[in-house]
């Protein structure tokens, strides 16, 4: 059985085993070796997932006392922002990662009408699975350039 929570600081390690784990399966062959790299040293440091923790809002996905898959939430501008969603590559299509963008969803401060997310432009997984929950390309997004290889999709909250 898989539950969805809060996580803790005292899972920060837990969490950031989530990263480097996933990274290099989830960008094989769509990034460069030195992307994966440098990605899980700037975003899955045990400083960044300590912030994401106290400062932003962090679910995890729990299967007893193991930890399968986890999501990451902010403010970035005026816009809330997911920055990561990841579920351990043996533990994918069992519906973790729905469970998770769910409840995500649901610990929105009351009263946010979209949640934006920048996704890799060649990674049709993921741009699948947000397609299939919702999300659409967006049009106003926080002041971040992502450049040529990441795009920005958005999911309306309003939506009936």
């Amino acid at each position: 059985m898989i539950e969805i929570r809060r996580a803790e600081l005292a899972e920060v390690d837990a969490v950031r085993q989530i990263g480097v784990t996933t990274w290099p399966v989830a960008y094989a062959g769509l990034a460069s070796e030195e992307f994966i790299t440098d990605g899980i040293a700037q975003w899955w440091s045990a400083e960044v997932v300590e912030w994401g923790i106290r400062n932003g809002i962090t679910l995890v996905a729990a299967e007893g006392d193991h930890l399968v898959g986890m999501v990451g939430l902010g403010p970035e501008d005026d816009k809330w922002v997911m920055w990561k969603l990841y579920v351990l590559p043996e533990h994918q299509g069992k519906g973790i990662g729905k469970a998770l963008l769910d409840a995500a969803i649901a610990a929105l401060p009351e009263g946010t009408t979209e949640l934006l997310l920048d996704v890799l432009v060649t990674n049709e997984k993921a741009i699948g699975f947000y397609r299939a929950h919702g999300f659409t390309e967006a049009r106003a997004t926080p002041d971040r350039d992502l450049g040529v290889d990441l795009m920005w999709m958005v999911i309306d909250l309003h939506r009936t």
